[in-house]
């Protein structure tokens, strides 16, 4: 008789069984207990040891998907892991080869046996069906293979030592990203790029005001790029910062509405921060627009101004007297001025600039004046035209005297009508860049007196560019011999209408290195543009830049590495050579 006995765990009992048997059945059941006991200790502390690991892998991909560094308990983990994934990576790259070898085996087997007169029915079609399993065992190998790579090298980046830089010195870093030129918002250049590495990177990018220092805005009719909410949100985010800006607007008056973003619009939210303006450069198409200048403060200059760069027609009487504050910056050192209204009305600072680029013409005594009276000036670009009257209005001076000026000048862009007065007036022993714009079509170019300053200033020119002047051939071959030691820039422009020929074949075999020579002409040569200028043989030019091309044997070892040259159909030997062996593009005439 079997009965049901309460607490038994609902086993069955039989109740006429012996008491030996019954002292089975109960060890049988504490053994079942015991069992049972240690079973869900097992699940307990697998369940402990899975959760442990969800964990892992939830704070490494955490890692993997942040910048942060890890802990040296979560460096430990990682380190595991890539030894794992490193062992597995060596597993599958065997299973590949040994993959790849039975599929190559395979297809060799299916050719013979394709090759034998009459083979086997169904052989080839049973061929044909491993070959495509093997295919596809290959095919999940490297997919399984690619996945451990990207995995062990995102394991790998976790433990990359520029994840424990300190987030100043990360800063620092990203201040040095920024691009050099202008700093528009663009989602492909920094800083904007570096907030979208990761949010660590983010946040470091936004704390680090250095970043946010700088801009470039661009208005028309239509749009206003960045839009006026992130052009505040940028100033926010550069703290107390100096700023610089480059506004250019191409808005007329004549399609100008209510409402249109211009340049008072914008220069509405940078006057608050106008002690701050470190560099300011506007371009603005109609000087019938308002700019906002009036409603700029008016009680001190913008202490932090270093560079002024203005473009704009005229300058309305309203304006005037803030240009004047802005002009007299205590740091003001990069004037650029672009304007028909006159800028000696607003007491320039000559003596503190260090670089002024006038684009207004000048007297040559205005020139002269400048120069004398701004010592410190490095860099300069002027007009100057003999026949003009002048109109600058500089404070009462003495007439320059007919001694030569020396002057510590190192760049000069010069436009002119006639050279030879400024020539003979000036001593520059500083001088390493000279760049001559002739303003009419008179053939005038000084040779004597160009070459009388040179000599005079003993200086160490670099680069010459000459645009639309007279100069000859032989007149450059004196020139290339006395500049030869330091020149690395030769520059040679010209309107085609004038057909001036500066280079010809005198010239361009005077610059053809010839290994072995003793004392090469300009052994530092770099760059070369012959713009409209030159007439030579076919194939003599190709010689010249062959033998002084950077990387050649036989050429200098700081050879050419820029040649900009304009060919017309006779050049068809130096067009080829020029395209085939060095490649150059070549732009026909």
């Amino acid at each position: 008789m079997n009965v049901n006995i309460p607490g038994a765990g609902n086993f069955l009992v039989n109740i006429f069984v012996t008491e030996d048997e019954a002292r089975q059945a109960r060890e049988a059941m504490e053994q079942n207990q015991l069992l049972m006991a240690s079973l869900d200790a097992e699940i307990a502390k697998a369940q402990a040891a899975l959760k442990q690991l969800v964990s892992q892998r939830m704070e490494a991909q955490k890692l993997l998907e942040s910048n942060s560094a890890p802990s040296d308990t979560e460096a430990r983990a990682i380190r595991e892991i890539i030894i794992s994934k490193e062992t597995q990576m060596k597993q599958l790259e065997d299973e590949v080869a040994a993959a790849r070898a039975s599929l190559d085996s395979l297809i060799e087997r299916r050719a013979q046996m394709a090759e034998e007169p009459e083979p086997a029915s169904g052989a080839l079609e049973k061929f044909d069906a491993d070959i495509e399993n093997a295919r596809s065992v290959l095919k999940g190998l490297l997919r399984e293979r690619e996945d451990t790579h990207d995995t062990l090298e995102a394991h790998r980046t976790i433990l990359s030592p520029i994840r424990r830089i300190p987030p100043e010195v990360l800063g620092e870093i990203f201040f040095h990203c920024l691009p050099k030129d202008t700093f528009f918002p663009s989602a492909t250049r920094s800083p904007l790029l570096l907030t979208q590495i990761s949010s660590n990177w983010r946040c470091v990018a936004l704390a680090t005001p250095s970043l946010w220092t700088s801009l470039a805005i661009k208005l028309s009719i239509s749009s206003c790029i960045p839009k006026l909410e992130l052009i505040r949100t940028w100033i926010a985010r550069s703290g107390s910062r100096p700023l610089s800006f480059h506004i250019a607007e191409s808005i007329r008056k004549d399609y100008y509405e209510k409402g249109m973003v211009t340049v008072a619009t914008v220069l509405e939210l940078y006057t608050p921060h106008y002690q701050r303006w470190q560099r300011m450069r506007l371009e603005c198409q109609d000087w019938r627009i308002d700019t906002g200048f009036s409603k700029l403060p008016c009680d001190q200059p913008p202490q932090a101004l270093e560079s002024l760069h203005l473009f704009r027609d005229f300058w309305r009487p309203e304006e005037q007297e803030q240009l004047s504050l802005m002009l007299s910056a205590p740091r003001l050192r990069d004037c650029h001025w672009v304007s028909n209204t006159d800028l000696g009305g607003f007491n320039a600072p000559f003596p503190q600039l260090t670089k002024l680029f006038l684009e207004r013409p000048l007297v040559a005594k205005d020139f002269m004046h400048i120069l004398s009276e701004g010592t410190n000036i490095e860099s300069c670009q002027f007009f100057v035209l003999a026949s003009s009257a002048s109109t600058l209005a500089l404070p009462a001076a003495p007439a320059v005297a007919p001694f030569v000026l020396r002057h510590n000048l190192r760049s000069l862009d010069l436009t002119a009508d006639l050279f030879g007065r400024v020539f003979n007036q000036l001593e520059l022993p500083c001088l390493t860049h000279i760049s001559i714009k002739r303003f009419d079509t008179t053939p005038v170019w000084p040779h004597h007196d160009f070459m009388s300053l040179l000599t005079r200033s003993k200086c160490t020119l670099e680069s010459l560019s000459l645009t639309d002047t007279d100069m000859t051939p032989d007149q450059m071959i004196q020139f290339l011999q006395h500049a030869s030691p330091t020149l690395e820039k030769l520059i040679l422009t010209s309107d085609r209408r004038l057909r001036h020929t500066i280079v010809n074949d005198d010239v361009l075999q005077l610059l053809t290195w010839a290994p072995g020579t003793a004392s090469p002409v300009c052994p530092r040569l770099s760059m070369v543009k012959f713009w409209d200028c030159h007439v030579s043989t076919d194939g003599v030019l190709a010689d010249m830049i062959e033998s002084r091309w950077k990387g050649r044997d036989g050429a200098p070892n700081r050879g050419l590495s820029i040649a900009f040259v304009k060919l017309d159909s006779t050049h068809a030997e130096d067009s080829r050579r020029l395209k085939d062996k060095i490649g150059i593009s070549v732009l026909p005439r």
